[in-house]
């Protein structure tokens, strides 16, 4: 077979010119979409379905790194789904710190991985459960002149699931605020759980979550001394008028919330007509006090001394003047 003479003409320029086009294509190519590589983060399947019955994570495992390479479109186009990881569970035979087999698997052919990690650290217990009372925490008292009574949470003990070593001394708690409280306090409080340190465990599941928390609030009674005033309504009736009022006794004791006490300094009788008095006057009357508190006595003598204007005095007689004889 016989080459046309237009193809063996000049065939070395030819060739090299073909080169240089072929290595300008490449070269345009991969500067516009270069080969990268890319660490990623996978996670590794952890949940209750993955893990042999019986054995829980002591803490929940990291997130494995792997570096993949690849084209940068395909790289910057790499969806979730496009690594997975698989973890062999099923070497779990004992509680402790080991490491499991893995493997990286790629869906997308364009993606190279580049030593991939093929194990992955561990650290399982015996998966137990342990009833724990509820104790209550109350973070700010009551209101001045209030205070907390009785107590109680409703179940008063929770079922704690959890690794065994982390359950040898843990505390089921709820915490209330009682800052703002002046009536019963009763409420739907989360119960959380603390280790031995005093430390919050928030990879154990208390069952149920949440409790029933009741608590009694009442007013802070105390006593005070405070004067009596005897109120009187009217005036004097004509030709008379006030002398003076005598209360007995002066003070009265009296017992209440510290709130309520501070509302008022001073106690009053009924109203006490003072018309149709006349002279020295006693009488029996009760005392006018606030619902909700109490007093040493309900009842004051009130003396009431009247005054007599006197008579003007009377107009002297004229002396008669005599007549001149």
């Amino acid at each position: 077979m016989r080459i046309p003479g237009f193809i063996r003409r000049n065939w070395t320029l030819k060739v090299l010119c073909f080169f240089i086009a072929f290595v300008t294509w490449v070269g345009v190519v991969y500067a516009g979409n270069p080969p990268e590589t890319k660490v990623v983060s996978l996670p590794i399947p952890q949940s209750s379905a993955n893990i042999p019955p019986g054995y829980v994570l002591v803490h929940p495992v990291n997130n494995v790194s792997v570096r993949v390479g690849g084209d940068q479109n395909t790289l910057d186009s790499l969806g979730p789904n496009a690594l997975t990881v698989n973890a062999d569970w099923g070497a779990v035979n004992r509680a402790g710190t080991y490491s499991i087999p893995m493997t990286v698997a790629s869906s997308d052919p364009n993606i190279e991985l580049i030593d991939p990690p093929t194990s992955v650290q561990v650290d399982l217990d015996v998966f137990t459960s342990r009833s724990v009372p509820v104790t209550i925490q109350i973070t700010n008292l009551p209101p001045v002149g209030y205070e907390s009574g009785t107590e109680q949470a409703v179940p008063s003990a929770v079922a704690v699931d959890g690794p065994a070593h982390e359950l040898a001394n843990i505390r089921a708690r709820v915490t209330v605020n009682l800052s703002n409280q002046k009536a019963n306090f009763q409420a739907q409080v989360p119960v959380l759980v603390y280790g031995a340190n005093n430390q919050r465990l928030n990879n154990v599941s208390p069952n149920p979550a949440y409790v029933t928390v009741s608590i009694g609030i009442t007013a802070d009674v105390t006593t005070r001394t405070m004067a009596v005033v005897a109120r009187t309504v009217g005036s004097p009736s004509p030709g008379h008028y006030l002398l003076g009022i005598v209360v007995t006794p002066l003070t009265v004791l009296v017992t209440g919330s510290r709130d309520l006490l501070n509302t008022f300094d001073l106690l009053n009788t009924v109203a006490i007509p003072l018309g149709g008095i006349t002279g020295t006057y006693t009488q029996t009357v009760n005392l006018v006090a606030p619902a909700g508190v109490t007093l040493s006595v309900k009842q004051v003598s009130v003396t009431i001394e009247m005054g007599t204007v006197p008579p003007p005095p009377p107009s002297p007689t004229p002396t008669p003047t005599p007549s001149p004889t």
